[in-house]
């Protein structure tokens, strides 16, 4: 009986080492996965917002409105689900407001998760929040979200009396494909100015995906974790820009092309056990970005935690959202 690698043939051994490789590095990957819903359980306070939904329309302070009126919404049927959620502060410490862009892939948008909780978490700061449910999936195209984005705070424009609120040093909080949307309607293309709308306070994103996530631009180590990001890049360009241009939205998505040096200052956290939007190739890539143009920024990494995680409750990023507060309104 031979016990060596190579004993039966060297095409055998390398057979051996592939299929090992696969076996051992797919196991690594359901861990990871299974153990990132598991943070996303923990971290997500999704009765806490779904309280604070409750407790204000019993108190009849909660608003929800579509975006788009009678008229769009019937020449185009993709804007019907387009809406718009104001969560007031019982004490709030100004009347600056934050946007809150759940993430989602650009596939669907999870409001329970990081929407309606991340709005309560800002009303306990004294922070008024609103909460954009945009287009995604089968009712996105090219830069859809960006317009869902510009059209409702048009609507916060408009209606200073209905909210009570001022666009002075107001702030964009997105997560994962929020973030992608928070990042590139910051800049001059894409965003704000298309609106004759003013320039975001600052922007603060949770693990966000940022730029091109193309299998040959940034290998893995892991074959399976290389096509949970090709599968997740690929998934977002294609909903928004269509089969046939998936490579050039993967391109238009990248948020570094478009920072100059007046972008706004950003605060940002990731995990560095991202199996989905690797920070390595996403926050990372952003940051160094952030710091050729001089923009000033915070980047918190933090060690051994997966995507998705939102407040990041009972994680080591708790208390994030604090610090990005802090960070948004020091010296103003």
């Amino acid at each position: 009986m031979h016990f060596y690698l190579f004993a039966e043939g060297f095409a055998q051994a390398v057979r051996t080492i592939i299929l090992v490789y696969l076996i051992l590095t797919f196991v690594f990957t359901v861990y990871s996965v299974a153990r990132m819903f598991y943070y996303e359980h923990i971290g997500n306070d999704v009765k806490g917002g779904r309280a604070r939904v409750k407790e204000l329309s019993a108190n009849g302070r909660y608003i929800q409105m579509p975006v788009y009126s009678m008229q769009e919404m019937a020449e185009d049927k993709h804007k019907r689900d387009v809406r718009l959620m104001y969560f007031p502060a019982d004490e709030p410490r100004d009347k600056r407001f934050a946007m809150v862009l759940p993430g989602g892939g650009y596939a669907h948008v999870c409001l329970k998760e990081e929407g309606y909780p991340v709005a309560a978490e800002l009303n306990k700061m004294g922070i008024n929040a609103f909460v954009l449910d945009y287009r995604a999936g089968r009712d996105c195209a090219p830069f859809a979200p960006m317009e869902d984005l510009g059209a409702a705070l048009r609507i916060i424009q408009d209606n200073p009396e209905k909210f009570d609120v001022t666009f002075d040093n107001y702030a964009l909080v997105g997560f994962s494909a929020g973030g992608n949307l928070a990042g590139i309607f910051a800049s001059h293309k894409f965003g704000y100015m298309d609106y004759q709308l003013p320039k975001p306070g600052a922007i603060i994103l949770g693990y966000p995906w940022t730029c091109v996530n193309d299998f040959l631009h940034h290998p893995y180590w892991n074959i399976w974790i290389g096509l949970l990001g090709v599968w997740l890049s690929n998934r977002g360009s294609y909903y928004m820009f269509g089969l046939r241009h998936i490579r050039k939205g993967r391109q238009l998505l990248d948020v570094q092309n478009y920072i100059e040096e007046d972008y706004p200052k950003t605060f940002m956290y990731s995990g560095s056990w991202d199996v989905l939007v690797p920070a390595s190739r996403h926050a990372d890539v952003f940051d160094a970005a952030l710091t050729e143009k001089g923009v000033k920024h915070v980047y918190e990494k933090y060690f051994g935690l997966p995507h998705g995680i939102g407040l990041g409750k009972r994680t080591k990023a708790s208390g994030w959202l604090s610090k990005a507060v802090d960070f948004w309104l020091e010296n103003k």
